[in-house]
């Protein structure tokens, strides 16, 4: 940041960081320039008063509850065009239940992937890498590295695989770490690298997401030659669809958080694709298509194997697997999709 002019406006004030198990609180302004943005409550410190005295009296005021502060997490200065900033975070826990907003129009518990879905103030928004650290129990250092240099990369890709995608893999990997004895370090550097190769090629970018950590000196940082190794072969072994084992624990890992079982969006997915790419079948036959490729991948005996046993997607398997079994029941599901996706195809 530039240095703040002397004649600069300066305001100080305080911020409580709200963690809930795995979510963090935050507020959306009802009021002001910045209406409708998102911040984490406090407010202005008063004359006399320690950060920490004038925390618990702004959220007394603002939120009608009582807090504990267990640690300054973060101060942020910055420069707004009218004013210079020094912002102070705390991390703080609830005390009581009760949460009123007397000057928010709208409230959130934001897990990590969710932080991003809103529109932060600039300040708060600069200690959003620090809250990653928090969430996932990695470093702040690297967590600092790879939300601001590794994960905007997916920016430039396509729908599916934006830093939403990247963020919720992350997010399943380090879930699934718990039954584990892995380094959360090394799983969040690689489940957060492992589609970085489609900058290069949708085909191979498995393997170039692989090359791609190798090259990238500044996980040096934090990792060792092998350490590296470890992340390139579990970004190379990702592929959800991949017919063979992956060669690590952490590919395991990656590879089945990559993988989300939702069994109608795979029923979708599977009409779309051939719709796009066989618009010459009629309805028939992409029933049939359809069927074949889900017996092929997904039935009893199928291609597609769940690489972690621990995984949320074991139960949504079953659940397709018995949507599968019942042809005439899957048949109403393919008409219906068919219909809104498909229309003016012929029959």
């Amino acid at each position: 940041m530039t240095p703040c002019p002397n004649e600069m406006k300066r305001i100080e004030v305080v911020a409580a960081v709200l963690r809930r198990d795995d979510r963090i609180f935050a507020t959306q302004r009802g009021y002001g320039k910045f209406k409708d943005w998102w911040e984490f409550p406090g407010g202005k410190m008063e004359p006399g008063e320690t950060p920490e005295t004038a925390l618990v009296r702004e959220i007394r005021e603002e939120l009608s509850t009582e807090i504990r502060i267990d640690r300054l997490l973060h101060t942020v200065d910055w420069d707004y065009p009218e004013f210079h900033l020094t912002l102070h975070c705390f991390l703080c826990s609830l005390t009581s239940e009760a949460l009123h907003l007397n000057e928010h129009e709208a409230a959130r518990w934001l897990s990590y992937p969710e932080l991003r879905e809103v529109r932060w103030l600039p300040a708060d928004e600069d200690i959003l890498p620090l809250l990653a650290a928090e969430l996932l129990c990695v470093a702040p250092s690297l967590a600092v590295f790879i939300e601001s240099s590794v994960i905007p990369r997916y920016a430039a890709f396509d729908k599916a695989h934006r830093e939403d995608h990247a963020r919720s893999v992350v997010s399943r990997a380090l879930s699934l770490a718990a039954f584990y004895p892995v380094d959360r370090n090394l799983l969040y550097a690689a489940a957060a690298c492992h589609d970085l190769g489609l900058a290069v090629d949708r085909k191979t970018h498995h393997l170039e997401s692989g090359r791609i950590i190798r090259e990238m000196t500044e996980l040096r940082r934090w990792f060792s030659d092998d350490a590296i190794e470890e992340i390139a072969m579990a970004a190379e072994d990702h592929r959800a669809s991949s017919d063979h084992e992956p060669r690590s624990l952490y590919g395991r890992i990656v590879a089945e958080a990559d993988r989300l079982i939702e069994p109608e969006q795979i029923i979708r997915r599977t009409i779309q694709f051939g719709l796009a790419h066989y618009p010459e079948l009629p309805r028939e036959g992409h029933w049939e298509r359809t069927l074949e490729h889900l017996h092929e991948k997904y039935a009893e005996g199928g291609y597609l194997k769940l690489w972690i046993p621990e995984s949320p997607n074991a139960e949504r398997l079953e659940a397709l697997r018995a949507m599968i079994r019942d042809e005439p029941g899957l048949r109403v599901i393919f008409d219906r999709i068919y219909r809104e996706e498909g229309p003016g195809t012929p029959v």
